[in-house]
């Protein structure tokens, strides 16, 4: 068997994971086309690279594009925000899923199916290193679930349960909190606060810890696990932990961050909030957004992810590293700190 990628098909490649790891697989030698279908490509495009205008919920595109490009790897990036509605998330991440795998399924040239899955999927064991095998699912069922956690995790099981060899091997990826270059959402959001003379607000007692992991390192995984199949190294139908390899409180991230970009947060500055009173204000606000947009916006701030800092989770690597070969960033701090001095710049931040 050989490990060469060929055609490859990034599902959601205009997004900020999905872009990270086109601009890798361009790099591939191996990689004979890359194709990407995404719902509005308009941003982040890279020379070389066929863009597919495209809904993943429509059945009749996502055969017709897999009829067209004959695809030998696939990667499935793809999902709304968090904060999205319900029936949009139910849409992409449940009903987009299965038509990608069906089609996948009835394409002969399809080998590997890479699945990102999210570390929102798995039920949160406060203080308890996670393996692949002790971490449950949500399921459809599951009372204390967001919709967004519960259709990453039906997607998340239901890729693994697709798992055909030899005609179609598949895999998961799971991810934590994400950040990098360029990154609007975890860093732009945190660094953003600096402007504001927010970067001393704590929610919370910070105790809870969770996983990071670098986006280069995250798509690495993905690429690392589509050639282990390719190779008939692995198992298909499998699920991997991946992160940063170190396990902190949130905020002590956000502070490696402010510090990293010049504007260190001294300990006796920190203002602590109470969680749940900030949760409190966050459900007043999707109130009021409910009732003065008819449900046609919502607020950014939202109680889920509020609620999330209160949980934390904490994974063991061992599995991506033996089956993978994957190695984690070799100091956070490091690559923290260079993130942090990329995007002030990016940003516009005075030090």
């Amino acid at each position: 068997m050989t490990s060469d990628l060929g055609v490859v098909l990034v599902v959601g490649g205009c997004g900020y994971l999905g872009s990270n790891l086109v601009k890798m697989l361009r790099a591939e030698s191996t990689c004979t086309a890359i194709h990407v279908v995404s719902r509005t490509p308009t941003q982040n495009l890279f020379p070389g690279v066929t863009y597919h205008p495209g809904d993943i919920a429509d059945v009749r595109q996502v055969t017709e594009l897999f009829e067209q490009i004959n695809p030998r790897v696939v990667f499935h990036t793809a999902s709304p925000k968090d904060i999205a509605p319900e029936h949009i998330l139910r849409k992409t991440n449940v009903d987009g899923t299965r038509n990608l795998l069906k089609a996948a399924g009835e394409t002969a040239s399809t080998r590997a199916f890479i699945y990102t899955s999210s570390d929102s999927a798995l039920e949160q064991m406060p203080g308890v290193k996670q393996t692949e095998e002790t971490a449950k699912l949500y399921t459809e069922h599951s009372k204390d679930a967001n919709p967004y956690a519960k259709t990453k995790a039906i997607a998340d099981a239901e890729v693994q349960a697709a798992n055909a060899p030899p005609t179609q091997t598949t895999a998961v990826i799971r991810i934590p909190g994400l950040y990098g270059e360029n990154d609007d959402n975890c860093v732009g959001t945190l660094l953003g606060t600096i402007r504001r003379g927010e970067q001393n607000m704590q929610v919370g007692d910070n105790k809870p810890v969770f996983e990071f992991v670098y986006v280069k390192k995250a798509c690495e995984a993905h690429v690392l696990a589509a050639k282990r199949i390719l190779e008939g190294r692995l198992v298909g139908g499998q699920a991997f932990f991946i992160s940063d390899g170190v396990s902190l409180p949130y905020f002590d991230f956000a502070r490696k961050l402010y510090a990293g970009a010049g504007h260190p947060v001294p300990p006796d500055q920190i203002k602590v909030m109470s969680l749940w009173f900030v949760v409190g204000l966050a459900q007043i606000g999707e109130w009021l957004y409910w009732i003065f947009t008819l449900n046609t916006k919502v607020p950014e701030m939202r109680s889920q992810r509020i609620k999330y800092l209160g949980g934390g989770c904490q994974w063991d690597l061992s599995k991506a590293k033996e089956q993978l070969g994957y190695e984690p960033v070799a100091d956070q701090d490091v690559v923290i700190e260079q993130v942090a001095q990329a995007e002030i710049i990016r940003l516009g931040i005075k030090k």
